[in-house]
């Protein structure tokens, strides 16, 4: 185990690394300059070149770059080019808002996929089977943005039955800061009645994630199902006279998981980049709000530091999912 974890950590350095070089330089590829976006469409070419230089966009590319990778091992992503804020201080504000959205709907994602998917494998060909593949399909053809706006009209607009967005309503006073996520933080200090709001604002765009991701972990799970059900270890417990539960529990689940459990992985990196545009319709006050704001003001520095923070949260997302794997399967502790 220990030997495993370490393996795994190593890579997940040299994957850092890699991330930091290629987020720099996509970021100074794009095509527009950003000391004209920081100095402002009325500025001369000469307020612009000295923007450049207070900058320091006219040094050497590498030279930008080793600067920028101390800064981050400092955890310094450098200083807005608009709000004139330090980066990392403006992430720091609004990452809670991102993981708490991001984590409850992984995990409602992947617990419905779970039972959805091995009910239908369970009753299969049966009417409920049907459905669930149904829905599974539909789940895959359809946007989670465009669901939101859907869920938004009908569950907002016309019934009035859940808020239009944000994390609180106006004048409600959030929970004394412990973890940044409502949910646990007004749990926590037995304030139920911010609770209850704080999940009735987290509904809808939790609920367009989870419909929009989980149709084809669900056709996984009781693919894989299926497959561990007609494997001989399988009659050969049953022919021992053990209990169908038991079978299907402890056997072919533990079995089946696996390769689930690596979609959900991959997953995970669809749905945080999925928040950008959730978060904008449900006016969610998260780094996919930030994102785009950074990116029509061409402010490079956030846009790098909010591409670093979600490729690093991917990463640490599949370093879990790597430990799950040796704590589901042993063999995997001799890989």
């Amino acid at each position: 185990m220990t030997k495993f974890l370490i393996k795994r950590l190593a890579s997940l350095v040299l994957v850092v690394i890699g991330i930091t070089l290629i987020v720099f330089i996509a970021t100074h590829c794009l095509p527009a300059d950003p000391a004209r976006a920081a100095a402002g469409p009325s500025a001369t070419a000469e307020q612009v070149e000295e923007k450049r230089k207070e900058l320091g966009l006219d040094r050497p590319i590498y030279e930008q770059y080793v600067d920028y990778v101390k800064g981050l091992l400092s955890f310094d992503m450098g200083t807005s080019y608009q709000s004139k804020q330090p980066v990392a201080t403006e992430i720091s504000s609004r990452l809670a808002a991102t993981m708490e959205l991001t984590v409850l709907s992984l995990i409602i994602f992947f617990l419905t996929a779970l039972i959805l998917g091995s009910v239908a494998a369970l009753k299969r060909n049966r009417i409920i089977d049907h459905i669930i593949r149904l829905f599974s399909v539909g789940s895959m053809a359809v946007p989670p943005y465009w669901l939101a706006l859907i869920l938004q009209y009908f569950l907002y607009y016309k019934w009035q039955v859940f808020p239009a967005g944000y994390r609180l309503p106006p004048g409600v006073p959030a929970p004394d800061h412990i973890t940044g996520f409502y949910l646990i933080d007004s749990a926590v200090q037995g304030e139920w009645g911010t609770f209850v709001v704080a999940a009735q604002h987290l509904f809808l765009p939790v609920l367009s994630l989870v419909l929009g991701y989980c149709g084809i972990t669900t056709r996984m799970m009781r693919t894989q199902l299926l497959q561990e059900l007609r494997q001989d270890y399988i009659r050969t417990a049953r022919s021992k006279g053990l209990p169908e539960h038991t079978v299907v529990g402890r056997h072919a689940m533990k079995n089946a998981i696996s390769p689930v459990l690596t979609m959900v992985g991959m997953q995970a990196g669809g749905m945080i980049g999925g928040t950008v545009l959730i978060e904008k319709i449900f006016s969610w006050p998260g780094l996919g709000s930030y994102a785009l704001e950074a990116i029509l003001s061409m402010d490079l520095l956030v846009i790098a530091g909010i591409t670093m923070t979600m490729a690093i949260i991917f990463v640490l997302i599949n370093l879990i999912v790597d430990i799950s794997y040796v704590v589901i399967d042993a063999r995997v502790r001799l890989s």
